[in-house]
């Protein structure tokens, strides 16, 4: 499989810190996969997004993004493969309006007009938001803003997207309709996705996940695998879905659930199967 971005043995240490934000980080994303790293404030989750992104630089240790090595003379060709999308929609508009700021980013790799024209409205529709092409960004609810910040990364045509908390000032609707759009484009343009988050609701569909404490890559696995852990993740400071707490909890008290279920679709799902089961005896 062909390697997106590969992390070598990196460590960081901020300036003045005695202890490591960043103890031997080791990883690699494929080309295509959807990864969750995951962890609790202070777990140094957010550090190595500084670093995938070049805002800061490891102090050892390697980063490649399709197979550009990162360091300063390379950050603007490794900037070219990626497109970023933050917590905080606001701090990234810099338009008057939508179409505005989707062409910003365009305009400055010298995008042809045409070109340009063409990809910002192929990205607007892509996020279904064709129809606030002339609106204000600011004027625009929650999960609008993250879907134009979507569309002003994907136009970039980049190879692979960074999710750094970018759903976590989102009520729950605007995280579906944010994930929704994110797993929409992810295949049909074989796109790589790092989501960085410390909300473990976010983690189920993804591919794999890694979670980090202390600085450290503590578990790694599909979301199933992780989820089996759910007394370490507790203890690390991450709250356990909903769903499997439920789940669990309906489990212990008899009810005969055959899954840990990671998401409500499935809990539910399980839950009307047992009622119309048990409705069918009652009737007979």
């Amino acid at each position: 499989m062909e390697v997106a971005v590969r992390v070598d043995d990196v460590s960081f240490q901020y300036a003045n810190e005695q202890t490591y934000a960043l103890q031997n980080i080791s990883f690699q994303v494929y080309k295509g996969e959807w990864v969750t790293i995951v962890g609790h404030n202070g777990s140094g989750k957010s550090t190595l997004a500084k670093l995938l992104i070049g805002l800061l630089p490891p102090t050892s240790g390697t980063i490649h993004v399709c197979g550009i090595p990162l360091n300063e003379e390379t950050i603007w060709d490794v900037r070219e493969q990626l497109g970023i999308v933050f917590q905080n929609p606001d701090n990234q508009f810099v338009g008057t309006t939508v179409q505005d700021d989707v062409a910003f980013g365009l305009e400055n790799r010298g995008i042809q007009k045409e070109e340009m024209k063409k990809r910002i409205n192929e990205a607007l529709k892509k996020v279904k938001m064709e129809d606030f092409i002339h609106h204000e960004p600011h004027r625009l609810s929650g999960g609008q803003k993250q879907r134009v910040a979507i569309a002003s990364a994907i136009a970039l045509q980049p190879n692979v997207i960074i999710l750094d908390e970018a759903t976590s000032m989102l009520d729950p609707s605007g995280k579906k309709e944010v994930l929704h759009v994110m797993q929409s484009l992810r295949r049909e343009h074989d796109m790589t996705v790092i989501s960085i988050t410390h909300d473990l609701n976010e983690v189920a569909k993804a591919d794999r996940v890694i979670v980090m404490n202390k600085g450290k890559i503590v578990l790694e696995g599909t979301p199933a695998h992780i989820f089996s852990y759910g007394e370490k993740l507790e203890e690390m400071g991450l709250d356990l879905p909903f769903s499997l707490q439920l789940s669990r909890r309906l489990k212990n008290n008899g009810i005969p659930m055959t899954a840990d279920h990671l998401t409500m679709e499935g809990l539910v799902s399980e839950l009307w199967t047992l009622y119309s089961a048990m409705s069918n005896i009652v009737t007979k």
